[in-house]
């Protein structure tokens, strides 16, 4: 009874050792400073998309009136529901300078919250137009807000080195890895679902090969003209398989330190490679932030301007 008792206390030591080291290590910032430009750029695109036609959407007698969008998205909520329509410019210029400043790097964790706030008010307040480069962001920006991404690559970062005769790195923080972790297990899980989907029908595109010649073939979506590949089945049905090869190894295989690097660049290729077949270059884009997680903080180095580590 003895050695039973002492196994569970061994195994529960364990994975609990284990549990902690995986979450709640300190790391450096860096690769979160990374993510946060990235992911703030994006969030800029994607806020400043809705510019051109504004008042078109969200003005008195726009397409998506108020009240439509409510009845059908009771649960959603958004900062423009109190906007009126006069301070509606107002609104999205602010909306803009937040994310702008968050994407620099100023104002810590408070400006990261305001930024994921005015994103997600645009996404919640027009969710008929949103997609999958939406989804994507939305958890990036949300788990941005819990790290100390502004440590790294920002102008925080800058003034830091410029005003301090020997700058010392930012100690490493718990919260770093957190941020980093969510991020993982999230890409992780989407890449999973993706994977799935894309074989959830026996006869669907993937299976057959078919599918990124589905992707390249509708009218002015791809980035290049990739007709040809009607010519030649086996590379297009080579190239459709590799995505989902890698959509369902990617979360298995990503937690290995030897495959990590391997996955990192496969993720590069299938990303890159599907926005130039595909034309969702910002969804491409969000995804390859995503993947960047992986990425070691030690790995990365900080050029000279902004070097904190």
């Amino acid at each position: 009874m003895h050695a039973v008792t002492a196994y569970f206390e061994d195994l529960n030591s364990s994975v609990g050792a284990a549990w902690n080291r995986f979450w709640f290590t300190p790391s450096a910032a860096t690769t979160l400073g990374l993510m946060r430009v990235a992911a703030g750029l994006l969030a800029l695109y994607a806020v400043a998309t809705y510019g051109p036609d504004l008042e078109l959407w969200f003005g008195e007698g726009g397409m998506l009136p108020l009240e439509m969008v409510r009845s059908l998205y009771d649960g959603q909520w958004s900062l423009l529901d109190y906007v009126p329509a006069n301070m509606l410019w107002p609104a999205y210029w602010s909306a803009l300078v937040v994310i702008a400043l968050f994407t620099l790097g100023v104002g810590g964790r408070a400006m990261a919250l305001g930024a994921t706030v005015a994103t997600f008010s645009f996404f919640t307040r027009a969710p008929l137009v949103t997609g999958e480069f939406e989804s994507i962001l939305s958890f990036l920006l949300v788990y941005l807000c819990i790290g100390r991404a502004d440590d790294a690559y920002s102008l925080k970062a800058l003034w830091r080195r410029h005003t301090t005769s020997s700058p010392l790195p930012p100690a490493p923080s718990p919260f770093n890895t957190i941020s980093l972790r969510l991020v993982q297990v999230h890409t992780a899980l989407a890449c999973l679902m993706m994977g799935w989907a894309q074989l959830a029908a026996p006869e669907s595109a993937w299976w057959s090969g078919e599918g990124i010649w589905l992707a390249a073939a509708r009218p002015n979506m791809s980035l290049i003209d990739l007709s040809a590949l009607a010519d030649h089945p086996r590379l297009t049905a080579a190239w459709s398989h590799a995505i989902t090869l890698y959509l369902l190894a990617m979360p298995v295989f990503i937690w290995s330190r030897l495959a990590r690097p391997l996955l990192i660049v496969a993720g590069g290729l299938v990303w890159i490679s599907f926005a130039v077949a595909s034309g969702w270059t910002p969804f491409c884009a969000a995804m390859l932030t995503a993947t960047a997680a992986f990425v070691e903080p030690a790995g990365l180095r900080p050029t000279r301007e902004l070097a904190i580590a």
